[in-house]
C-alpha cells in the first residue's frame, strides 16, 4: 500500500536515551501506510509536538501552539503513573504502551479528517524570521531576570539579560543551536548549577552561539545590501577568527556586502552569516549603499599582508588577543 498520509513530529527537551526510546515505540505505533517525518520545534507544518512539561510554559510554546493548532503531549515522570496518558501528560517510565498508541491513534485520525478540508499552508520565511528575531530580542532585553534558553536537545544556558550575563550548560560538548532556540523563565531550582559555572558576556556569547549555527542565515534578509558594524565581535573559534577580524575591519566603516566578500575573498554566503549573527544580537545596523565608507581602494597600495599585520597590531590591542 502506497503513502497516502504523513504526520510530523517533534520530541524536545528529552535526554537522548528517553528520546531514542520513545522514538522507537511512536514507530511501533504508526501504522504503515502513514509516513512518519522526525522534525523540530521550527517546522513549520508540525503535527505532534511531545514536549518535557518543564518548559510547556514557556510563552513562546505557548505562542506556537496557539497559533499553529499543534497537538501537544507532555512528557513527565511519575513512577506510580507510568506508562498513563492524563489530560494529554504521559508519564514516564513507560511499562506499557497502550494510552500512548491510543493517542497517537486519535490524533492522526483528527489530522486526516483536517487534511481533507485544508490546503497545505506555504512556508513564509518573513515570518518565521520574526519569530527568531523576537526570541533573541527577549533574550537580550534588560528587563528580564534570569531565563532558561533551549532548543529540542534541551538546555542551553541560562541567561541573565538584566546584567547581560550567560552560564552556558557545561554538559553541553558543542556550541551551537537550531530556529527550535526559545526561552522559559528560570526558577530557583533551575539555578542551582551556575554556582560552579564560569560566567561569560551574554552578548558576545549569543553572538558565538549564531556564528556556530548555520540555520540563522535568514535574519540577514535576501535585500541587505550594506551593513554598519558598531560593536566588535571577539570571536571564539580560532580557525574562523582572522576571517572574523577581517570583516570585522570592513563592515566597522560601513561597507557593502558583495565588496567585502570580493575583497576578502569570502564566498558571500559566509560574509551574510556574519552580518546575519550581527544583526541577530544588535551589533550593527543595515544601511544604504551611498552610506558605506568603506573602499577597497584606500589599500591599494599595500600588499595584503602588510594590511593584515598592520590591523592585527590594533585588534590585540583593542581585544586583548
Amino acid at each position: 500500500m502506497g503513502v497516502h498520509q504523513a504526520v510530523n513530529i517533534a520530541i524536545f527537551g528529552l535526554s537522548l536515551r528517553t528520546l531514542n526510546e520513545l522514538k522507537e515505540h511512536i514507530q511501533t505505533a504508526i501504522p504503515s501506510h502513514i509516513q512518519l517525518n522526525w522534525s523540530n520545534i521550527a517546522e513549520p507544518h508540525l503535527d505532534i509536538l511531545m514536549i518535557n512539561h518543564i518548559f510547556f510554559d514557556s510563552p513562546n510554546i505557548k505562542s506556537l501552539i496557539k497559533n499553529n493548532h499543534i497537538n501537544v503531549l507532555q512528557i513527565a515522570n511519575n513512577a506510580d503513573k507510568n506508562g498513563s496518558i492524563e489530560d494529554d501528560i504521559l508519564y514516564l517510565p513507560l511499562n506499557h504502551l497502550h494510552s500512548l498508541h491510543q493517542w497517537l491513534n486519535e490524533r492522526l485520525a483528527k489530522n486526516a479528517a483536517i487534511e481533507k478540508v485544508s490546503p497545505p499552508q506555504a512556508t513564509n520565511t518573513t515570518i518565521h524570521r520574526k519569530q527568531i528575531t523576537e526570541v533573541l530580542q527577549e533574550i537580550l532585553k534588560p528587563k528580564n531576570g534570569k531565563i532558561q534558553l533551549f532548543d529540542h536537545n534541551g538546555l542551553v544556558a541560562i541567561a541573565d539579560p538584566r546584567n547581560e550575563w550567560v552560564w552556558q550548560n557545561p554538559m553541553l560538548q558543542t556550541l551551537h543551536t537550531d530556529p527550535s532556540l526559545n526561552y522559559t523563565y528560570a526558577t530557583q531550582n533551575d539555578q542551582l548549577w551556575i554556582t560552579e559555572t564560569p560566567q561569560q558576556d551574554l552578548k558576545q556569547w549569543l553572538w558565538n552561539l549564531l556564528w556556530a549555527s548555520k540555520d540563522f542565515n535568514e535574519l540577514c534578509p535576501p535585500s541587505a545590501s550594506s551593513f554598519y558594524l558598531e560593536i566588535w565581535p571577539q570571536p571564539k573559534n580560532r580557525i574562523d577568527r582572522q576571517d572574523i577580524l577581517r570583516m570585522s575591519a570592513c563592515f566597522a566603516q560601513g561597507a557593502k556586502i558583495d565588496t567585502v566578500a570580493a575583497q576578502l575573498k569570502l564566498p558571500e554566503q559566509r560574509v551574510r552569516h556574519f552580518v546575519a549573527a550581527c544583526l541577530g544580537t544588535n551589533f550593527g545596523k543595515l544601511i544604504k549603499d551611498r552610506e558605506a565608507k568603506y573602499s577597497p581602494q584606500i589599500q591599494k597600495n599595500e600588499t595584503e599582508q602588510h594590511f593584515m599585520q598592520k590591523l592585527f597590531g590594533r585588534l590585540r590591542n583593542r581585544l586583548g588577543f
